[in-house]
């Protein structure tokens, strides 16, 4: 019998905006913040000058001026991160006109043509994006946003690496649109200027309708694919003939190509506690692949397969499905369209050696979409993980390392990618869990609803105020986490969690250019199960990590929504924004970084 969490009910809590759920609980984004002036505007971008309405953009610490996150080609101006910014009433608008002190104008239009993309400035203004010399053009519609009717009056002025490269002269809200094409073939910053006409600040709304720069190449390192994907598996071309289930009931090596057709039986089943080897191995078929109880089981350069069962309202199985677990090695395997990992309850002794070891492993799709009984799938799937630990506690030198997981949109469905529930280490010997790689993790169908609860790494899941159950003693760092929707990193509860120096990035969109709706937070800490009321909650750090969480309003506009420390203050610091310009491209850079990182470091991914 597999054993899954128990439901975990919700608590009801009165926030400001919608919560979004993390692991059956709830991770909601940062609370919104008062202006100085009394409305609420995006402060994570802005700052309030104190004496008029003006505002300026703050560089989050990132300091010098850093080289935009260009794709090859045409980039939009509103998608892209500015180094700095300054307007004259309320904030600068991507998408949208200016909005004034309380944000989000309407849709950008002038002389009655509206515009999707564009920057909705007030006079006067002064937005700097950073080019690196990587673009040869720089074009945009201008003029007095319809919304003014015929008042107001600007100038518009483009400056390339300080010098003056357009001047629009004197417009109004009576003035025909112009259009601007302007080479900035080599330069190192692009600064787009309007200044008062003259006559007061009052109406002067002025738009960079359909701003953009062409002739583009990308400035991400390497070389990555447009699209993820792990490195193709070694040997897998070709037929690979398959035995029926392996039933393994005495200690030894197993190898071999093993296959079920029946969800109810394991391609590979263990009876017997006595040490078990299996490695060279392919494993296929739509229920668990390698299950049984109080294993002491090693698993390593074997790959495993989950097949639909084509039975109505039910999911594939686990690659591995460990209950009672004595000991466990799991290294260098490649898994695809499997519930991944699951562990519950860890029996071994640690002054023997025993412990468990998840290492360099290469996953693709962890999938736990419910089968609609027909040869596709429901909207709908159970909570699976590239890594559960239920109940397992008290674990001495366990690690899970080097691992390369990454979920496709509309081909997956998880909860958190690694989730630790009612989980511990010891204070002599923490848990690592660290330099893994993981991309994607998204509602089943489509990839942009809205409610989704999945994520990266979850910490202190479950019951926080019993010392029996609650969670801790984790250390969770060097990792890069891309794009996992509601949160990269969280801590619902628990004690001696400590999250360092990692990497934490989103763009906000699916690989297609779609929004993802559950887009929520980089890293949250919230004693969401009350380890506090237990004395369970204490020792849990956040530092020295680097994130990039952007996240869209609902009318298009970007801002980052980076961390939300609800119960984490002076142990939560130096947490810094590693861009504010984050695209897809950005993505793809983290994933390439990664990749170039495991090399150097010897690390062999997947089946060797």
């Amino acid at each position: 019998m597999t054993h899954v969490p128990p439901v975990r009910f919700r608590t009801a809590v009165l926030l400001l905006i919608p919560l979004a759920l993390a692991a059956c609980s709830q991770a909601p984004s940062t609370p919104p913040v008062s202006a100085a002036n009394g409305t609420q505007a995006d402060m994570a971008d802005f700052v309030y000058d104190g004496t008029d309405h003006s505002w300026e953009a703050t560089d989050d610490g990132l300091g010098d001026l850093g080289a935009l996150a260009l794709t090859s080609g045409e980039n939009k101006l509103s998608t892209l991160g500015w180094s700095k910014a300054t307007n004259g009433y309320g904030p600068a608008e991507r998408n949208r006109s200016n909005g004034g002190p309380s944000s989000g104008g309407g849709t950008i239009t002038l002389n009655g043509k509206e515009y999707a993309s564009g920057l909705g400035v007030h006079a006067s203004s002064s937005l700097t994006f950073a080019l690196d010399g990587k673009c040869s053009t720089f074009a945009s519609d201008i003029g007095m946003d319809d919304e003014v009717g015929s008042r107001g009056r600007v100038v518009f002025q483009v400056y390339a690496d300080g010098t003056k490269i357009y001047d629009s002269g004197t417009m109004t809200g009576s003035s025909s649109t112009k259009s601007v094409s302007v080479s900035v073939a080599g330069k190192k910053e692009l600064r787009l200027v309007v200044t008062d006409g003259g006559n007061g600040l009052e109406y002067d709304h002025a738009d960079w309708a359909n701003a953009r720069v062409l002739g583009c190449t990308a400035t991400s390192t390497g070389t990555p694919a447009p699209g993820p994907a792990p490195t193709p598996v070694p040997g897998s071309g070709g037929n690979v003939s398959y035995k029926g289930p392996l039933v393994i009931t005495k200690g030894g090596t197993y190898t071999g190509n093993y296959r079920s057709t029946d969800p109810k039986v394991p391609a590979i089943s263990i009876k017997t506690s006595e040490p078990v080897i299996i490695e060279n191995a392919n494993v296929k078929g739509p229920g668990n692949l390698i299950s049984g109880f109080r294993m002491q089981l090693t698993v390593r350069n074997t790959r495993g397969y989950g097949v639909n069962p084509n039975i109505s309202g039910r999911p594939t199985g686990r690659f591995i499905n460990s209950e009672d677990t004595l000991n466990l090695s799991i290294t260098n395997n490649y898994l695809e369209g499997t519930g991944g990992i699951y562990v519950r309850n860890f029996i071994g002794k640690g002054s023997s050696g025993q412990t468990i070891k998840i290492l360099r492993n290469s996953a693709k799709n962890i999938d736990g979409r419910l089968s609609n009984g027909s040869g596709g799938y429901q909207n709908a799937f159970r909570r699976y993980q590239f890594v559960q630990f239920n109940v397992v506690r008290n674990l001495v030198n366990a690690e899970i390392a080097w691992n390369q997981v990454i979920n496709e949109p509309g081909k997956s469905a998880l909860e958190e990618n690694i989730n630790m529930y009612q989980s511990s280490g010891t204070s002599g010997s923490r848990v690592k869990i660290h330099d893994n790689l993981i991309w994607g993790a998204y509602h089943p169908s489509p990839a942009t609803t809205s409610g989704y609860a999945g994520g990266g790494i979850l910490l202190g899941d479950g019951n926080g105020r019993s010392k029996s159950t609650v969670g801790g003693y984790f250390d969770v760092y060097g990792n890069t986490i891309i794009s996992t929707s509601n949160q990269g990193i969280g801590i619902s509860g628990g004690h001696n969690h400590k999250v360092y120096n990692n990497r934490i990035v989103s763009s906000g969109l699916l690989p297609d250019g779609r929004k993802i709706a559950s887009q929520n937070v980089g890293i949250y800490v919230w004693d969401m199960y009350g380890s506090k009321a237990g004395g369970n909650w204490h020792n849990n750090t956040v530092f020295d990590n680097k994130i990039a969480w952007l996240k869209y309003r609902s009318n298009g506009s970007t801002f980052l929504n980076n961390t939300w420390f609800a119960d984490c203050s002076s142990t939560c610091y130096n947490n810094t924004t590693l861009t504010r310009a984050v695209t897809p491209a950005t993505e793809a850079a983290e994933y390439a970084s990664w990749v170039s990182r495991a090399r150097a470091e010897g690390q062999k991914i997947g089946v060797n």
